[in-house]
């Protein structure tokens, strides 16, 4: 599912805004109904085939976050739960590690080895604690990328693949007709940017295609040969965590895209929850949580 063909069936369903698709949904209901008059005997109401076109309900107001964009939604039918200017491009920060991990796989040998230079070492921020001269594989550096944001690890993945990797986020974007768009594999750069329904549909490529992803950031902890690195994620405790990857820079605010599982009666669904341009992101994320575990109704 959304493995870069060209949009058809639900992949196109997905990237229509959630607003939108209520247009759709009553237009659809509206014909059936026409359809139903000159053939059915009892009449069906707009209100009851736009219901039964949704899995999710919610019941009452939308919490207040301090999120600027955020959006809930079924990881893997896409299904656009609470929203709230989802279709806005923002920076993203290093939410963006999630895209460029996957970018490596697709343009590098992961089991290659690199050796930490000065170059390396001297981007912004010591997240991962790489030291000069030491020899990782490119599988071995996503941990210090995934786990605890290691922006030295972004720069070595762009070297090795002379920038490879950035160009293939950006192809990643593109063939799943996005308006995310990427200038490095770190987030640093505020032009890194992207709407909570892009990076939505892009968790969905990755948690189908390359789960090995989310699962580097469901471990608490990591010990390697040189150091060890620690799961900094501030959602990781809420119940339910199957993985995810925040950020933060001046100009993105603080941000996130998190994975949960929520057990409703029928069954249990894994659920995507993005925020953007957060000023509280822990408190923002248990809010929606709870909301969505109180007042979210799968049918």
């Amino acid at each position: 599912m959304f493995k870069g063909a060209p949009l058809k069936g639900r992949a196109f369903w997905y990237h229509i805004p959630m607003s939108h698709k209520r247009i759709i949904q009553i237009s659809l209901a509206g014909l059936a109904v026409l359809i139903g008059i000159l053939y059915i005997p009892s009449f069906v109401s707009v209100e009851t085939l736009e219901a039964n076109n949704l899995s999710y309900k919610i019941t009452g107001e939308l919490p207040q976050v301090s999120a600027s964009s955020y959006l809930v939604f079924d990881i893997e039918t896409g299904e656009h739960i609470v929203e709230h200017e989802g279709n806005i491009r923002r920076p993203i920060a290093s939410v963006t590690k999630l895209i460029s991990a996957v970018s490596l796989r697709n343009t590098a040998n992961l089991e290659a080895t690199t050796t930490i230079t000065y170059d390396d070492v001297a981007t912004e921020g010591r997240a991962g604690k790489l030291v000069v001269g030491e020899i990782y594989t490119l599988r071995e550096l996503r941990l210090p990328l995934l786990l605890e944001s290691s922006n030295d690890a972004a720069t070595v993945m762009e070297r090795v693949t002379n920038g490879a990797v950035v160009n293939e986020m950006n192809n990643l974007a593109q063939a799943h007709g996005l308006s995310a768009r990427f200038l490095d594999a770190s987030g640093l750069s505020a032009k890194n940017i992207a709407s909570a329904e892009d990076l939505a549909v892009l968790a969905n490529y990755i948690y189908e295609v390359h789960p090995d992803v989310f699962d580097i950031t469901k471990v608490s902890q990591y010990i390697g040969e040189y150091t060890g690195w620690f799961n900094n994620n501030p959602g990781k405790h809420i119940d339910g965590y199957q993985g995810g990857k925040h950020g933060y820079t001046e100009a993105a605010g603080r941000t996130i895209l998190n994975l949960y599982k929520h057990d409703f009666p029928s069954e249990s669904r894994v659920l995507g929850y993005v925020l953007l341009n957060s000023a509280n992101l822990k408190a923002d994320l248990e809010t929606l949580h709870s909301y969505v575990a109180g007042n979210v109704i799968r049918e």
